[in-house]
């Protein structure tokens, strides 16, 4: 476990969990968190036995979103606009993990907490959880992707709703609308989260690393550039140990065992 100020690491297996510890802030995304979230990233990066990474909130909150009271005292544009780079470049780092991530979020997660949630891969909600960008409230919008991962995610509509209106979602109508994978009881949140990634650690993981970065280029890119990228990929996959394996395994009708290579 590597305890910072904002933030906790932990390690156990093959998942790391990165923990939001700010509760006299109410987890708020500041810059102090920024930067040791991007350390977290690094050293997750740095170690090659990971297969899953969650990231959850301390307490009741995931997180309220970003700190206000440290944006409210920045003197000009030029600060906030290097605090929305910092912001935008730690989460889009968060999103192209070649790992796949999981969003444990036990309670609310508005602002910044929300489009922390929205940059990974999976989201399992607790029961009195929601997601929310309330930013029009008080004169600002989302910076650090929500508006742009909202309306890659949702109906037009309800984006619109949310960004324009600054209403939260509640947890039910996340997984109506397909924002949110799975909504469990609070109390058996991170449980599931990490029967999830256990499910992940299971799998062949080059395969894993490899689904991400299509699913992510199939979201992002033209049908013909991804069916390009998909022939490219999964032909590169059918010359691996892993692939083989499988495929002998399910032959033999026996659980297969894979290496990562």
């Amino acid at each position: 476990m590597v305890t910072g100020k904002h933030l906790e690491l932990g390690i156990d297996r093959s998942v790391a969990t990165i923990t939001l510890c700010r509760p006299e802030k109410r987890n708020a995304v500041g810059t102090g968190l920024l930067h040791e979230l991007g350390a977290a990233l690094d050293a997750i990066r740095s170690d090659g036995q990971l297969r899953a990474v969650i990231v959850t909130g301390s307490g009741p909150v995931f997180s309220a979103g970003a700190d206000i009271a440290e944006m409210s005292a920045m003197p000009g544009r030029d600060e906030f606009r290097r605090f929305l780079e910092l912001i935008q470049g730690t989460f889009t780092a968060l999103e192209r993990l070649a790992v796949p991530t999981i969003a444990a979020v036990n309670g609310p997660a508005y602002g910044g907490g929300c489009e922390l949630a929205l940059a990974c891969d999976f989201r399992l909600l607790a029961e009195g959880a929601s997601l929310g960008v309330p930013e029009v409230k008080i004169g600002a919008l989302p910076g650090a992707g929500g508006s742009q991962r909202l309306a890659h995610a949702l109906p037009p509509a309800i984006a619109r709703q949310m960004i324009l209106l600054g209403d939260p979602l509640p947890a039910a109508d996340c997984l109506r609308f397909g924002l949110a994978n799975a909504v469990v009881p609070a109390d058996r949140l991170l449980d599931t989260t990490r029967a999830w990634a256990e499910r992940l650690c299971a799998l062949p993981p080059l395969a894993v690393q490899a689904g991400k970065t299509l699913a992510y280029l199939g979201h992002n890119t033209d049908l013909a550039s991804g069916m390009e990228a998909e022939r490219l990929t999964v032909t590169s996959l059918f010359e691996t140990a892993d692939r083989a394996e499988g495929m002998q395994a399910f032959l033999e009708k026996r659980p297969p065992t894979f290496t990562g290579h």
